[in-house]
């Protein structure tokens, strides 16, 4: 009866198995489908230039009140020049499609794979990835205004420990 009992379990087991147990990886031609539909590269392109203006506005904060000759000036531009160029090339699409490749066949099935290249198709879809920039941007600014008084707090608070030494 025992012997019974186990077969059964056993049997029930794998009847009832999850088919996501037994689930394709996506393939490389799928990962490469859905970075088309999901217009991953022109997502990157646009990235760029943002993280520029972002390194730009960065040395404009550190500099700020300093009086900079020419010759500084140059050496910072020149830099801000150097590091953009490294940017781009970290960041390229020819870089990250590799990673993204690896990435979304090591976490999705060709069935996942399959039902969001439906879905990024779709106008729906589209109409997500065209409204992604503003939602991006609105989501940075609200956690910004969340965050800042937290950084302004830390911020008085180390310049006050500064001060006691």
């Amino acid at each position: 009866m025992n012997r019974r009992l186990h077969r059964f379990v056993l049997a029930a087991a794998l009847v009832l198995a999850p088919a996501a147990a037994f689930a394709q990886q996506a393939t490389a031609a799928q990962v490469d489908r859905l970075m088309e539909v999901m217009r991953a590269r022109e997502t990157v392109d646009a990235i760029l230039p943002q993280v520029e203006l972002s390194q730009q506005q960065m040395v404009a904060q550190l500099t700020a009140g300093q009086q900079l000759d020419d010759a500084q000036k140059a050496q910072i531009d020149q830099q801000i020049r150097r590091t953009n160029a490294r940017i781009r090339e970290a960041l390229s699409w020819e870089r990250l499609q590799p990673l993204y490749r690896d990435i979304y066949t090591q976490t999705f099935t060709g069935e996942d794979v399959d039902a969001m290249i439906a879905f990024y198709s779709s106008e729906a879809g589209q109409k997500l990835l065209d409204k992604m920039p503003q939602l991006m941007q609105n989501t940075m600014a609200a956690v910004q205004r969340l965050v800042m008084p937290m950084l302004q707090e830390m911020e008085q608070d180390l310049r006050e420990a500064a001060s006691k030494k």
